[in-house]
């Protein structure tokens, strides 16, 4: 058996043992390697920021600027975005934020200018960039990009996939994923969102598989993917990506939440409320003795904008809620 195999059956008896005992349960690591890891916070968050040419009327200024005014945002040691599409607000946001996050990766896809290498599908003449964006309080020593070969509907026309860092924490390497995997979309056909996800799981646990990380050092996948925690293909993206479940998930119910955020209720009145967005561990390496993730319904000032002579207004500052990683 292959070592990635290895992995993802270790994943696959991680996801038969959380679910029989509860739900999101993990693996425990051993309390010497429990010790040694340095126990971060993570910050997650899809920023909805999407290209002002297709969309000019979703604040992405206002937002961008006040995202990073949140307390949520602060006091992270490392923060992954993604939906960070539009060139001049995430810009704004990246440079608002180089105050407490000096260390900051390019957008995923927008060019090859600024990675240390760039594999997978990616294409100079993709309409989109893949709008996910890595930002440290510490030292960034390696950042790679990867898009997706796999797509469908409008993913299809964005450069999606992930970014990859190792970060110096003090003289120990942590190894960070950063991804928007892919989404439900009406225009893939029936079960084929699934299936592309999970061959971009696949792809992440490759690409990491091939870095031999050693098994001392923390490897932590972060991002929107796009898979609900209560349905079974949550198992199946444990297994795909190999990684490990988070020990509790705290917070509020749904880091997608059609009827309590603004946004999220006006542009997808009819779909369900969802939990789609994780900071988790990769199975067989360093992680803290309890990790958990914790979903915070965040809440903003009241903005307004205003399309065809008439006037909306909204309390939040994207449609997912940011989600939080951190030992516990």
């Amino acid at each position: 058996m292959t070592l990635s195999a290895q992995r993802r059956a270790q994943g696959s008896a991680v996801l038969a043992l959380s679910l029989a005992v509860a739900g999101l349960a993990g693996t425990t690591p051993s309390a010497s390697a429990a010790d040694q890891t340095p126990a971060l916070k993570v910050l997650s968050y899809n920023v909805f920021l999407f290209s002002k040419s297709l969309y000019p009327n979703w604040g992405q200024d206002h937002r961008a600027a006040e995202i990073v005014k949140t307390s949520f945002f602060q006091g992270n040691d490392v923060v992954v975005l993604q939906e960070a599409f539009d060139n001049s607000s995430s810009d704004a946001l990246k440079s608002s934020a180089a105050g407490a996050y000096p260390y900051q990766t390019p957008v995923v896809g927008r060019s090859k200018t600024g990675w240390d290498a760039t594999g997978g599908a990616y294409s100079a003449t993709t309409p989109e960039d893949g709008g996910v964006t890595i930002l440290s309080k510490w030292p960034i020593v390696r950042k790679e990009q990867y898009v997706y070969k796999d797509a469908c509907g409008a993913d299809w026309w964005s450069n999606k996939g992930f970014a990859y860092v190792v970060l110096n924490v003090n003289g120990t390497e942590v190894h960070v994923v950063g991804t928007h995997a892919q989404s439900t979309d009406p225009g893939c056909d029936a079960g084929e969102a699934a299936a592309m996800r999970s061959r971009q799981f696949k792809a992440i646990d490759a690409f990491l598989d091939a870095k031999n990380i050693p098994a001392g050092e923390q490897v932590l996948v972060a991002g929107d993917l796009n898979v609900d925690s209560r349905t079974a293909e949550y198992g199946t993206m444990l297994a795909d990506a190999a990684l490990v479940g988070a020990d509790a998930r705290t917070g509020h119910p749904y880091s997608f939440d059609t009827q309590d955020n603004s946004i999220a209720r006006d542009r997808y009145p009819d779909d369900p409320r969802e939990d789609l967005d994780y900071v988790l561990h990769r199975a067989g390496h360093a992680r803290p003795a309890v990790w958990k993730n914790d979903v915070v319904k965040e809440q903003s000032a009241p903005w307004t904008v205003s399309s065809w002579g008439t006037d909306y207004t909204y309390t939040n500052l994207s449609d997912h809620y940011p989600v939080t990683g951190s030992a516990g």
